[in-house]
């Protein structure tokens, strides 16, 4: 029976997710979202997050200078969003095609990238609460 790696399946998972919520952002045009903020919701106050979803849409149709006005901090998630999601399928591709396992230095680089892309991309939404 074929098994693949961790860490292929972790790149498959990470696939699969994004790929939905890139869906779900293509889907539902910027003022068509089914899902609200919960904060705003309880509060009555915008989040440090609120317009992301709609912000998502907007990208997602090529309308960047809209989404970064929803919220600026949307855009380098999104950026790393779709990095990941390339990342991911770079990943994929290459064990399928190669079908040798992922070294460790190809690991601990990927670990290393996903890491420093996410603090990049979330850090500035932290220090906003």
């Amino acid at each position: 029976m074929f098994k693949a790696p961790a860490h292929v399946i972790i790149s498959w998972t990470f696939l699969i997710l994004i790929g939905i919520a890139l869906c779900y952002s293509c889907f539902f045009y910027p003022n068509n979202h089914p899902i609200s903020c919960v904060i705003k919701s309880y509060t009555g106050k915008d989040c440090v997050t609120c317009g992301f979803s709609r912000a998502f849409s907007c990208y997602t149709h090529l309308q960047i200078k809209e989404g970064k006005s929803l919220n600026p901090l949307s855009w380098p998630v999104f950026l790393f969003f779709i990095f990941q999601f390339i990342l991911r399928i770079v990943i994929i591709l290459r064990y399928l095609i190669t079908k040798l396992p992922l070294n460790n230095r190809l690991i601990l680089t990927d670990v290393l990238i996903s890491i420093s892309g996410f603090l990049l991309a979330f850090l500035p939404i932290l220090f906003k609460f």
